[in-house]
């Protein structure tokens, strides 16, 4: 399976989300993908630190052939000073940053270099060097994969399959789910074009969880690459549970990547999927609609194809795959 990661990483950086570093060990781990490329957005983190984190992991994993693109370093339309303002505090937060103290913060060594050709561009030009036959797996905000839309208005035919970790339904209080919320354009872009969408939104990746003890599996396998994600993602786990009395974290985007080496640790649902590109409480919401069954009085439904959204987990079998490939 030929598979592009698009994401941002923030492993190793105080107060920043690890999944992202999990799922690209997830992918380095699994003997069915060839991992073409990993492309790097602006949204967990600042985008060159988000390439410094993707390096990391690579270097860590031993697969520094794997060529990481640097993407776009903020939304299509929004101004992102909001999101970075709220993302970039947690990095100032004491207890990050007695948490992470010790903890390495994305510096790969001076030979780790980002390839010269930007994100959307080489994801255009891997989709069309083999129509139908890669995946994208996105799961960071979707300005790179919009952008290669833009760039190639065909290119959502040619995908083999879109995976999006992002949205959320029905999920109490959350108004914006980051992915979606940082970069609504693209999300909206994303969502009504013609590309074989599936959608794992929160509603199903906040059932998934990664204790402690968990990440004690990891320090006890003994690999390089398993002792680097138990280093970084161990500061993120006590700070969840400091912060918000939390027991572990959850596997946003382990969990997308899973989805695809083994689509039966998530169950779908079809319907059309749209994100609110304005109102001052809905903006970057996102919202999903079967047409036969929409109450929808006076609302000018667009017409959209329908994508697959994952509506339940099977925990048990996506933690085993997870920890045995990372582990293994």
């Amino acid at each position: 399976m030929r598979l592009v990661l698009d994401c941002d990483p923030g492993n190793g950086v105080p107060g920043a989300n690890i999944d992202d570093g999990l799922a690209l060990g997830l992918a380095l781990r699994s003997p069915e993908v060839e991992l073409a490329a990993v492309t790097v957005v602006a949204g967990n983190v600042a985008v060159d630190r988000g390439v410094s984190c993707a390096l990391e992991v690579l270097e860590a994993a031993g697969a520094t052939a794997v060529p990481v693109h640097r993407g776009a370093g903020r939304p299509l339309v929004a101004d992102p000073a909001d999101w970075r303002a709220r993302l970039d505090a947690r990095r100032d937060d004491p207890a990050a940053r007695s948490l992470w103290q010790g903890v390495s913060a994305a510096d790969p060594s001076p030979t780790a270099r980002a390839h010269r050709l930007p994100a959307a561009r080489a994801l255009v030009d891997i989709v069309d060097a083999a129509p139908g036959e890669v995946t994208v797996v996105a799961v960071g905000p979707l300005t790179n994969v919009a952008t290669a839309m833009l760039i190639d208005p065909g290119w959502s035919a040619k995908v083999a399959q879109l995976v999006v970790m992002g949205g959320a339904f029905n999920v109490p209080d959350v108004l914006q789910e980051l992915n979606t919320g940082y970069d609504p354009e693209a999300a909206h872009l994303v969502l009504a074009s013609r590309a074989p969408v599936l959608l794992i939104p929160l509603d199903v990746t906040r059932h998934t969880v990664l204790r402690l003890a968990d990440v004690d599996r990891l320090d006890r396998a003994g690999t390089r690459l398993a002792t680097y994600l138990g280093r970084t993602v161990r500061p993120w786990v006590s700070w969840l549970a400091e912060r918000f009395g939390a027991d572990g974290c959850p596997l946003h985007d382990p969990l997308a990547l899973a989805a695809v080496l083994d689509p039966e640790v998530v169950t779908t649902r079809q319907a059309c999927a749209d994100v609110e590109l304005t109102g001052s409480l809905t903006r970057g919401r996102t919202v999903s609609w079967v047409p036969a069954e929409a109450m929808a009085a006076g609302l000018r439904l667009p017409d959209l194809r329908p994508v697959r959204i994952a509506d339940s987990v099977d925990h048990d079998r996506f933690l085993t795959l997870l920890l045995e490939r990372l582990t293994g």
